[in-house]
């Protein structure tokens, strides 16, 4: 089951306080509820009666004990990383193991995980997507949608340089699977943070072998 509590939260909006519901732990196999709801965006959002609605910023470790899956949302930065990733090696865990900064980091690792995709494949795919079509900002927020096999073609959303006006992009999922057949290219297990900065840095590398 998830592990959750009650905290009290000052709306960003009204400033009024009011207690909401924080889930910190989720178990996909115990709580299968909860990982749906996180998905929908729905897991530890304030709606406040004044129309407002914000994200909670929390700590949340997120298990799927049958893909052998293991994230932790860590917020503070990176001594909230570095703090997690010595949890981590301390409890000895096997399997897959990521740190993301955000809930909505989480998310995005959760729809790839139900995709069948690995992320490091999918982050070096973003960083390809943006220089071929011509976004000299490869931090540009690009985010996961939905792989459609049967078009071969994986979905992103784009948004622009404020992070705003979202459209729909497409890119070829050969060009993905080429990508994920790379066994070079497969991040070490000590590495737990795979995100852009990683990405960016595992195209350069590619990049440099090939030449």
């Amino acid at each position: 089951m998830s592990v959750a509590g009650t905290v009290k939260v000052r709306c960003p909006a009204c400033k009024a306080e009011q207690d909401t519901k924080l889930v910190q732990s989720i178990n996909t196999r115990k709580d299968p509820d909860a990982k749906q709801r996180l998905v929908k965006g729905e897991l530890n959002v304030l709606v406040c009666a004044c129309g407002k609605q914000t994200q909670l910023a929390a700590n949340v470790f997120f298990h799927d004990p049958d893909a052998d899956y293991y994230c932790q949302v860590c917020p503070g930065g990176d001594a909230a990383m570095i703090k997690a990733a010595e949890t981590f090696r301390a409890v000895g865990a096997t399997g897959t193991q990521r740190l993301v900064p955000s809930l909505n980091a989480l998310i995005e690792k959760v729809k790839l995980l139900d995709a069948n995709l690995q992320d490091w494949a999918i982050e070096m795919t973003k960083v390809l997507l943006l220089a071929s079509i011509g976004v000299r900002d490869l931090d540009r927020v690009l985010l996961f949608d939905t792989v459609d096999r049967a078009e071969s073609v994986i979905r992103w959303v784009l948004f622009d340089e404020r992070g705003r006006d979202p459209k729909v992009v497409a890119s070829p999922l050969p060009a993905y699977d080429k990508l994920a057949a790379r066994t070079a290219s497969k991040p070490a297990p000590s590495e737990l943070q795979i995100d852009r900065v990683w990405g960016t840095r595992a195209v350069e590398i590619m990049i440099t072998n090939q030449n």
